[in-house]
């Protein structure tokens, strides 16, 4: 029952977020602005959208590498794989999938793309409670987030405590695997954040590509003729990726459109400037990634976790 509601939930907010941009758009002065569209600035925001690609993979990469043994090569690949599987599986489920490319074991590998996006969700969550006036609480969240990364050996050992207790003999063989995931886990977990260089070099280059994508919706809208303000992209962006996490539309597709627009404001270049620049920044990255994957599946790639 609650899948066939999540279904529903998604049928509508797709449905909706359709119905609105529709709603925004002027298919003559639309034919106006695709003519009228500058190449150099839509050059640029091809520019910042592969400079937030790299550094997003680079992120995860310097993890990566504080766990196991890997090239930046597999680990792009398998980046770029997480574009199109995330197009076709939940979210959680894509990115859960695009780790067992880069090889490896995978539970620490895991646990390294873990870290890698902890910065950015900070970021984004204190951006998002800051901006929309919770300041006390955005500081108080971000505090108890940042003490969480460090006493993180409390909640591990919390939640081997509860597998020990449930131990029996007819659970053995699922309790016993489930120990061993956890204790991967965070042993990948602790490991990735010992070195406190790499750690603080992941909130800044999280910093950098948020910064990249808020450019890239201005320089977007540019392309387009829409002059957009810093605090309206950066109210786009934060709209956006809200919509799209709450959606359940594979990929966001129109939820990240729609809020976009709600934050840059009503018009047909704004819809316009939203679809192009999620198409640069994501939906022209989940079709390299396909190629990618599809390629990766063809040849087959290494896998020494023995799982």
């Amino acid at each position: 029952m609650n899948e066939k509601i999540k279904k529903l939930f998604t049928l509508f907010a797709f449905s909706i977020s359709v119905l609105y941009l529709y709603k925004q758009i002027d298919f003559e002065e639309l034919k106006l602005a695709l003519r009228q569209a500058s190449p150099l600035y839509l050059s640029l925001a091809l520019i910042l959208a592969l400079l937030t690609v790299l550094l997003s993979c680079f992120r995860w990469y310097i993890f990566l590498n504080e766990v196991q043994r890997t090239s930046f090569k597999k680990t792009f690949k398998a980046y770029l794989s997480g574009y199109y599987l995330i197009s076709i599986l939940p979210p959680t489920l894509g990115h859960i999938a695009k780790v067992r490319l880069v090889g490896g074991d995978y539970f620490r590998a895991l646990s390294s793309l873990a870290m890698s996006t902890v910065a950015e969700v900070i970021l984004v969550i204190g951006l998002t409670l800051i901006f929309i006036g919770f300041t006390k609480v955005g500081v108080v969240l971000l505090l108890l987030t940042l003490l969480i990364l460090i006493y993180e050996k409390g909640i591990y050992t919390l939640i081997d405590s509860i597998l020990k207790a449930i131990e029996h003999p007819k659970l053995e063989k699922l309790t016993s695997s489930l120990r061993n995931y956890s204790e991967r886990l965070y042993s990948g977990w602790r490991e990735a954040k010992e070195n406190k260089i790499v750690f603080a070099l992941s909130f800044l280059l999280s910093a950098i590509t948020l910064i990249l994508q808020i450019l890239g919706i201005i320089v977007v809208g540019r392309a387009f003729g829409l002059s957009i303000s810093l605090t309206a992209a950066l109210k786009g962006f934060i709209i956006s990726t809200i919509f799209a996490s709450i959606s359940g539309i594979p990929a966001g597709v129109g939820a990240n459109e729609f809020g976009l627009v709600l934050g840059i404001g009503s018009s047909t270049k704004a819809a316009i400037s939203a679809f192009s620049y999620k198409f640069i920044f994501q939906y022209m990255w989940a079709i390299v990634g396909a190629m990618v994957f599809y390629k990766i599946l063809g040849g087959g790639y290494e896998d020494s976790s023995g799982e």
